[in-house]
């Protein structure tokens, strides 16, 4: 069987090229590995010197994305080790009341935005704006159980919604993002930048420039689409509505 030491991989049938690297396979065309040549790896399976299945083209090869299991393991530790620590200085120096239940809730909003980011890691923009959901309902939580001081109204949302917008504009720049893969998401964070104008309207807000800013930010990006993507945006719209 032909193989090819750049993949270090088994070549079916007779093919002149590589396809993976277009590199010059080395051996002779057969049915089995039998035929190996010589710097080729000694086991038919496993490792970098899979056969490839009967009639297939391409090797199957597993892309590894996202933190090692070492790192969140080490990451976990440490997070683990900390709320111990915190909670142990708490029971020795109670004054001030039970801070550490702070701490271990800020660790547990941190794994839960760092969750949604592995498990979106795969869909930028889908990413971004789960983050955006997940990052805005945390903060009302945490405004709304600590006295709701107006903070998550005022700052995080409309701060969150501009950093997004923009961002996902960005990432479709420099990724070279064809404008249907992202345009769902980026209405939906259009439609959380007007309601950051609504809250505005009905008077929940008291800090009215970061809201200000946002519904900026939104009202020129849904200018731009309808202006420069009109037709893309219908598009979609059909086809998500099955019109």
């Amino acid at each position: 069987m032909l193989y090819c030491n750049n993949c270090k991989v088994f070549l079916p049938g007779a093919p002149k090229r590589c396809p993976l690297c277009k590199g010059s396979p080395v051996g002779r065309p057969s049915g089995s590995p039998a035929g190996r040549p010589a710097g080729s790896p000694s086991g038919a399976s496993g490792g970098q010197g899979d056969v490839l299945p009967s009639g297939g083209t391409f090797p199957h090869i597993p892309l590894r994305t996202g933190p090692s299991r070492p790192l969140l393991m080490l990451i976990s530790f440490f997070t683990v080790a900390a709320a111990g620590v915190c909670v142990s200085i708490n029971l020795i120096l109670p004054v001030g009341g039970w801070w550490s239940l702070f701490v271990l809730a800020g660790m547990a909003s941190l794994w839960v935005t760092f969750a949604v980011m592995l498990k979106k890691r795969n869909h930028l923009p889908k990413s971004i704006l789960w983050q955006v959901a997940v990052i805005a309902l945390l903060a009302y939580l945490w405004d709304r159980f600590t006295g709701f001081h107006g903070w998550s109204v005022d700052y995080v949302l409309p701060i969150l919604c501009t950093c997004a917008i923009v961002a996902m504009s960005v990432v479709a720049r420099i990724r070279k993002l064809h404008i249907q893969f992202y345009i769902l998401y980026l209405i939906l964070l259009c439609v959380l930048g007007i309601l950051t104008f609504v809250l505005i309207v009905v008077g929940k807000v008291r800090v009215v420039v970061p809201s200000a800013i946002c519904f900026a930010t939104t009202v020129i990006s849904l200018a731009s689409l309808l202006f420069f993507e009109g037709k893309v945006l219908w598009a979609e719209i059909q086809r998500r509505l099955h019109l």
